[in-house]
């Protein structure tokens, strides 16, 4: 049996990896952080950052020493999911430390500084004595307070956090701030909808118990020039119709001060079986992407023979055309064969009309997964199928397996799922 690791997705060495963190841009190699747990499954659980890098030039990827780990009063029970500021060249990790004094949960707000960014080893990665910035929640909130995106817009550095109210709802938290250092709570973000478009999802704005992991961005439209605030985040605890659970989505519009006027409702983000926490890089002159390849409490999977389990997506390019993103993978890569350290690498890409299957086969026989191109998009792997809108009668589709992460790119709709293989005997078919 070939390894089941793939050469263009990031994989732990060793362990457990979930949210990519911290990611940015710099020149031309993109560092993301991500949370890893290197005792997993042996030991308890104690979440910190590793690092890595890529190009997109060479899209493998360059592993770095961990760069948190819990230590202090306020992380002692993990580093979680946070977000890379460069100011004039210095680097800035913002992330939320979880520490359970007396069995309850405390949630803050810390900043890391990094020296040395550009040595073989990563840096040194220094906790500011000013932690925690943000002491905990503020007020109506619970202690499921988290993964903070920092970005600059209107003159003043802004915070996104997911949150979940006193009434078990999820939110967006927002804060503002001159110095990155004091913070000042703007309230929860609200939402305008009486001039909403319908997003490829069931509600304008979804319910859910929690929100995790927001990001906001700007880009420009495609489709009429101007200038629009994305806020991707994630609603835990949905039900059918919706995919799964744990969802990742968008909402499209203007935010002014803590309302975001929406112009298209929430967006299914990738309609895979597992894709997660997403990350926009910072310091980027054009919109880059990258997923976690995993869901909340999947980890038993065949990977953990191996001694490691789950990987983040490639790195994808955005654009955003009527209200919608679009995603294609920011580097090429060609197809190779399974080596002792690797799985096998295929890649098609071709135009699918009505009634066509893509099969992605193991052998001449087993169907490891199926895109089926009718009235709507469908994939199905064993006895679980995701359904997508169809943007366009004939789709053009760009497929890529690598290991055992597979994603297909499919006319603005993007898939990425996991799958399991027996042997090293992997690739597409097209059926009528």
């Amino acid at each position: 049996m070939s390894s089941l690791r793939p050469r263009f997705h990031l994989t732990p060495a060793v362990g457990r990896l979930n949210d990519p963190n911290g990611v940015y841009l710099d020149g031309n190699i993109l560092h993301v952080y991500y949370q890893h747990d290197p005792q997993w499954p042996f030991g308890a659980k104690r979440t910190g950052w590793g690092h890595a890098t890529t190009t997109r030039d060479d899209p493998t990827w360059q592993h770095f020493p961990d760069a948190l780990a819990p230590l202090t009063d306020y992380d002692l029970d993990g580093c979680y999911s946070g977000s890379a500021v460069m100011i004039d060249g210095e680097l800035e990790l913002f992330y939320t430390g979880n520490a359970k004094p007396g069995g309850v949960r405390r949630a803050t707000q810390n900043l890391v500084t990094v020296s040395g960014r550009h040595r073989s080893d990563g840096g040194s990665h220094i906790r500011h004595p000013q932690n925690p910035l943000i002491e905990g929640p503020a007020d109506g909130f619970t202690a499921h307070y988290r993964d903070p995106h920092v970005t600059y817009r209107d003159g003043e550095w802004v915070m996104v956090l997911g949150a979940q109210r006193a009434d078990e709802t999820g939110h967006v938290a927002l804060y503002t701030s001159q110095d990155r250092r004091h913070w000042d709570f703007a309230g929860p973000i609200e939402f305008d909808l009486s001039n909403a478009r319908p997003g490829f999802s069931p509600d304008l704005i979804p319910g859910g118990y929690m929100w995790e992991c927001p990001n906001l961005f700007s880009m420009v439209d495609a489709h009429d020039g101007h200038t629009y605030d994305v806020l991707l985040f994630l609603p835990q605890g949905m039900s059918d119709p919706y995919p799964a659970a744990d969802c990742c989505g968008y909402v499209v519009g203007h935010l002014n001060g803590n309302c975001f006027t929406v112009t298209r409702g929430f967006t299914i983000l990738d309609f895979g079986h597992e894709f997660y926490a997403p990350q926009i890089a910072s310091n980027s002159p054009e919109p880059l992407l990258i997923g976690w390849m995993g869901l909340p409490a999947q980890d038993e999977q065949p990977t953990k023979a191996e001694g490691w389990v789950h990987a983040l997506t490639m790195v994808r390019r955005l654009e955003l055309i009527d209200g919608h993103v679009w995603q294609q993978p920011w580097a090429s890569i060609s197809s190779a064969p399974a080596t002792a350290d690797y799985g096998p690498v295929a890649v098609w890409q071709g135009t699918l009309r009505s009634g066509d299957r893509l099969v992605l086969t193991e052998g001449e026989s087993r169907e490891l997964a199926v895109l089926h191109c009718g009235t709507e998009l469908e994939l199905t792997r064993g006895a679980e199928s995701r359904v997508a809108p169809k943007l366009s009668e004939d789709v053009e589709v760009l497929a890529i397996v690598d290991g055992s992460c597979l994603e297909i790119f499919a006319g603005g709709i993007a898939f990425s799922s996991r799958v399991f293989y027996h042997g090293s005997n992997v690739g597409f078919a097209t059926e009528k």
